[in-house]
């Protein structure tokens, strides 16, 4: 399994959005009476709006709406008054000597009944979503949202304005939720500081990506034109050699990582075979893209390829500890490359959590699972980190 995820732009895109909201909607008995095969509406239309749609094998499966604030106000102002919060946050801006908040909405969520328990699949719709309002420099999210659905946003830091309001002449009740920026974006993205500035380069410019385990994301000697980078799970690099059976694996990337990179500078063939290990999401730089962005500002340029160049530098580290590097050398290196990815704990930024399980770090280190937790059980005797089956989270520096 496969799916893109990216910003309806063609006809045929924001007609799969439309007929796709159509279809889920009148699964759950709305619309139907309303509309004729489409839900389509004035916030469609306007300039400050994104439409965001998933594709598996060019079947449409998941759909969502990003509107930035204008004079007509947000679609989610028209469920329930935002006026209150909006005018708390804007004071508390203003006495803070900040500028005026920029709001945005998410909403018109229409996900693919076979789609709807996949998780991955609405993670990969927000995260586009908040780079989107990363790009617009959007300060805070309003959103009215199902019942249903109500915890995803709690877990997120999500604040609820309300209990829950029933909306007239649908029979649903919905919860106003709202919340700061920079959180939702530090979520979606925080696992990439070391490629923060190449994320403001091309901020509203990216494609999302899920794959299943064992799926072939490129292979050597194809002609590629994408880069990726890696939100969770892991991919192996592997090369063939000609002649031989013999496959020599390069690497095991994990969340923060970037490979494909020089397909952004020429269209030579592929040096390797990239797969992934298992469930893993990756963001998706296009080569037009990148070269187009390029030539807007030659500063741009010069700052991509100081970027691009510090990525080659860590890959040849990263060879230099796969092929000479004791089993030692490998945890401890792998423990701060885990740790440069985690993301800051929304209720304490010196806590780093990584989302990634014993299994998944004994295999990027080359160890045994006994290894690596006889390893991360002696870090945390020392209070540097806590690990779980599925987590690790840090709390001191880089291990030495």
């Amino acid at each position: 399994m496969s799916i893109r995820i990216k910003v309806a732009k063609t006809d045929k895109e924001l007609s799969d959005v439309y007929h796709l909201r159509y279809q889920v909607y009148q699964d759950h008995g709305h619309f139907a009476d309303k509309y004729d095969g489409a839900v389509v509406d004035l916030y469609d239309a306007v300039p400050s709006v994104a439409n965001l749609i998933a594709y598996s094998n060019d079947v449409p499966v998941a759909t969502i709406r990003v509107n930035r604030d204008s004079e007509l106000g947000l679609p989610a102002d028209h469920a329930f008054d935002f006026s209150g919060y909006r005018q708390k946050v804007t004071e508390e801006r203003r006495v803070a000597g900040l500028d005026a908040p920029l709001f945005a909405s998410a909403g018109m969520l229409a996900i693919a009944e076979e789609w709807r328990n996949r998780r991955y699949v609405f993670g990969g719709l927000l995260r586009m979503a908040a780079d989107i309002g990363h790009m617009w420099g959007v300060t805070h999210i309003l959103a009215t949202v199902n019942v249903t659905t109500a915890g995803i946003y709690e877990r997120l830091g999500w604040h609820r304005l309300a209990d829950p309001v029933v909306v007239g002449g649908l029979g649903v009740e919905i919860l106003p939720f709202a919340s700061p920026m920079e959180p939702m974006y530090r979520w979606a993205f925080g696992m990439f500081k070391d490629q923060k500035g190449l994320l403001d380069q091309f901020s509203g410019c990216f494609q999302w990506y899920l794959v299943d385990g064992g799926t072939e994301i490129f292979r050597q000697e194809d002609v590629g034109d994408e880069a990726f980078l890696i939100t969770k799970g892991s991919v192996d690099i592997m090369r063939h050699h000609d002649g031989s059976d013999r496959t020599l694996r390069l690497a095991k990337l994990g969340a923060g990582d970037m490979f494909g990179e020089l397909s952004l500078i020429d269209s030579s063939p592929r040096s390797a075979t990239a797969v992934a290990s298992r469930n893993t999401e990756l963001v998706v730089i296009n080569r037009d893209v990148f070269w187009q962005k390029s030539n807007e500002d030659p500063q741009r340029l010069k700052d991509l390829m100081q970027i691009l160049s510090e990525r080659l530098r860590d890959a040849n580290n990263l060879g230099m500890i796969y092929a000479c590097g004791s089993d030692d050398e490998r945890l401890a290196y792998f423990t701060n490359r885990v740790r440069r990815g985690a993301i800051p704990d929304p209720r304490d930024p010196e806590i780093l959590k990584s989302r990634m399980s014993i299994e998944e770090f004994a295999d990027m280190a080359l160890v045994t699972v006994e290894q690596a937790e006889r390893y991360l059980g002696h870090l945390q005797n020392q209070g540097i980190l806590e690990f779980t089956a599925r987590q690790i989270t840090f709390f001191g520096g880089e291990t030495k």
